[in-house]
């Protein structure tokens, strides 16, 4: 209920609807009530909000959507829509209403949920024959939901609220539906005060999936829903090619709310995709020959090229070394592995990422300098196969050339650099004189590049 002071502080029109409202459950008068709430200002919806929320009662949520519940489901859908109406517009309104409206959201989340579920369950999956809410409504409803509560920021709320084990079914089927779905700004958080807050169901999707994806029940979920490992981890690999495209659409661009979505999604892809290898090596190998690696570090490019802010990148970075890491010490082609990294241009990307704050205050294992470090020392190993040699020789000048801040401005990385450097170039010399010459056998050759690795990697 409304305290009564409160109420006298309203319209007098939208007085005698609250009260028309309390007195009876009908449609027809709470959705004269919600057409009302477009002309209301953020003081006087928060004022309404205990009404917007007065229907979520889990006990009357049916078993399934029939003509015999059409009322209760109508005025919870009618419900919603107020909620995701005004919740950008009072988070807008800069006169602090917004605290007020996300702990009514917070607080009656577990009263909201559950018919999240429903409407998720009956209407998005379309499980029930009677379907009074269309598909794409309820997608935008329930996504948006779900994505406002992940980015509300409260420490009792945000992951908390998402990660309620409920939802993990929801959630991962929403993930594996966004990428069959025409989904140009399907995510909306609108509002008459000004541009509205809108994002692609895919994004929202992965964003979703990136909160929960580290707890094992989720996984396990999500490798139910999907089909198993290979379904889970091709979708991510297409979430992974579709967000190139993303990234290069202009109405993401020209968005810094839509921007920063962008980095969780890459990670995530990028994480699912590592945990399926790790969880069978099959994945692991097969997913190298379907150009995983180079459709990483190619997307890990085109994040580059927008304007995410140090932080941001170095954020995606991590995840994208940490994979192509675990490949080169587990995999059963590490030489591909990284080959295919070079090409997608790893090593210019990495050396123009820099950390976002002082060494010590960052986690070492995210650290652009420890990662360029550790890939400098991964360069000079694996410089002895005669397919990396070929692709570094062809550009090491460049990459000298064109070395970024991060480590011209660092000591300690510019010597390993040039160490580097020295290698590359060393056993580009010993390769192009030992072909000129008639060895006994390749094992030969391959002892003379060898010895040289072996006496430079001493100074190294």
């Amino acid at each position: 209920m409304i305290p009564a002071t409160q109420l006298s502080q309203l319209p007098q029109d939208v007085r005698k609807l609250v009260r028309r409202v309390y007195m009876n459950r009908s449609v027809a008068d709470f959705e004269k009530l919600c057409n009302r709430l477009p002309r209301c200002s953020a003081f006087e919806l928060c004022i309404l909000q205990p009404l917007l929320y007065m229907y979520f009662d889990p006990d009357r949520i049916p078993a399934k959507s029939t003509p015999a519940v059409a009322t209760d489901i109508e005025l919870v859908y009618r419900s919603l829509l107020a909620i995701v109406a005004t919740l950008d517009y009072i988070d807008g309104s800069g006169i602090g209403s917004a605290v007020l409206e996300k702990q009514y959201l917070i607080s009656a989340w577990n009263r909201v949920a559950p018919w999240l579920i429903f409407f998720h369950d009956q209407f998005i999956m379309c499980r029930a024959n009677y379907r009074p809410v269309d598909k794409m409504a309820a997608i935008r409803l329930v996504a948006s939901l779900l994505f406002y509560v992940s980015t509300v920021g409260d420490k009792r709320g945000g992951t908390t609220l998402l990660t309620t084990p409920a939802l993990y079914r929801p959630i991962a089927e929403l993930w594996l539906l966004a990428l069959k779905t025409e989904d140009k700004d399907v995510v909306c958080l609108s509002s008459p005060s000004g541009p509205a807050r809108t994002t692609s169901f895919r994004v929202c999707g992965s964003f979703l999936v990136s909160v929960c994806v580290y707890d094992e029940s989720f996984v396990t979920i999500l490798l139910e829903v999907s089909g198993g490992i290979d379904a889970v981890t091709s979708a991510a690999l297409r979430y992974l090619k579709s967000l190139r495209s993303m990234a290069k659409d202009p109405d993401i661009v020209s968005n810094a709310f839509k921007l920063e979505l962008l980095v969780p999604v890459f990670s995530c892809c990028i994480g699912i995709i590592a945990t399926m290898s790790m969880l069978d090596a099959a994945i692991r190998e097969a997913y190298v020959l379907r150009q995983s690696v180079k459709e990483t570090f190619g997307a890990l490019r085109v994040l580059q090229s927008l304007p995410l802010g140090r932080e941001g990148m170095a954020q995606a970075l991590a995840p994208s070394f940490t994979y192509l890491d675990f490949l080169l010490k587990r995999g059963d082609d590490p030489v591909s592995a990284l080959h295919q990294a070079l090409c997608a241009h790893a090593f210019e990307t990495m050396v123009h990422i820099s950390p976002s704050g002082p060494l010590e205050v960052k986690i070492v294992e995210t650290d652009p300098r420890r990662i360029n470090e550790a890939f400098f020392r991964i360069l000079f190993k694996y410089s002895l196969d005669d397919k990396i040699l070929s692709y570094v020789c062809k550009h090491v000048d460049a990459w000298s050339h064109n070395l970024g801040p991060i480590v011209r401005q660092d000591e300690h990385l510019l010597d390993l650099w040039f160490k580097v450097e020295q290698s590359i170039r060393t056993y580009g010399t010993l390769r192009s004189n030992a072909e000129t010459i008639w060895w006994p056998s390749p094992s030969e050759r391959s002892w003379v590049l060898q010895v040289s690795q072996t006496s430079l990697l001493h100074s190294c």
